[in-house]
């Protein structure tokens, strides 16, 4: 049976990262990770003193991929302590929606020989998600097919269970939330497995206030570009 560990970057998500933590552990998983990416609310006083989790703090804001850059080191690092086989990264924000486990566990046993699994919204549903978000997310498939010749629904989605083999072989140098495009082509340099389950993600008015934003899809196209053909 796989043991997983979930991995939660937080930056200022003091409002909703115990809720998501609580969620998990009421879902019967014991691991979880929590990469405090510089947050200035009172997330480091909600979480430095709990000793059911793992908590790691950057003392300033980084970006995403810079904090599951630290989580996935410290999976190097401790996986055979404790048990790990896999990782699952997850957001503090309260959008992914832990019943979906019993989809990537369903994927799993049917084809155990998969590295990586990258969850859908297109596979599943995404309530109340705006339509400039569908057409930008349909972009962004777009882009990955041209740019990484990777043919996925969901090329951006943060919720994946990824296997420690994975993790040892996958290195993100990009600090921003172009890690996601980066990971893909880490999949590919790698030749990792990889395959889709169908996720549910809950869009409301604090997600939506706290997540990406449209725009910024130009920046990651754009450091993408440059990484790939400017950066030696």
């Amino acid at each position: 049976m796989p043991e997983f560990l979930f991995l939660v970057r937080s930056y200022n998500e003091a409002e909703r990262i115990g809720s998501t933590i609580d969620s998990i552990f009421s879902a019967g998983y014991s691991r979880v990770l929590v990469v405090d990416d510089g947050s200035t609310d009172a997330t480091e006083s909600l979480l430095s003193g709990r000793n059911d989790i793992f908590y790691l703090r950057h003392p300033f804001n980084r970006g995403g991929g810079a904090a599951l850059e630290t989580g996935f080191e410290f999976v190097r690092r401790n996986a055979q302590s404790f048990g790990i086989t896999h990782v699952v990264t997850f957001d503090a924000d309260g959008q992914m929606d832990i019943a979906d486990m019993e989809n990537f566990l369903s994927c799993m046993r049917e084809r155990p020989q998969v590295d990586v699994w990258l969850g859908s919204r297109s596979l599943g549903s995404a309530s109340h998600m705006p339509i400039l978000r569908r057409i930008v997310l349909w972009g962004g498939r777009l882009f990955t097919w041209g740019f990484s010749g990777v043919r996925l629904s969901d090329a951006h989605n943060g919720y994946r269970v990824l296997s420690v083999k994975a993790i040892r072989s996958i290195r993100l140098t990009m600090d921003g939330m172009e890690y996601a495009s980066e990971l893909i082509d880490e999949l590919v340099r790698n030749q990792l497995s990889y395959a889709e389950t169908p996720v549910n993600i809950r869009y409301d008015e604090y997600s939506l206030s706290k997540g990406q934003k449209n725009l910024n899809a130009l920046r990651i196209v754009s450091r993408m570009i440059y990484k790939r053909f400017f950066d030696s």
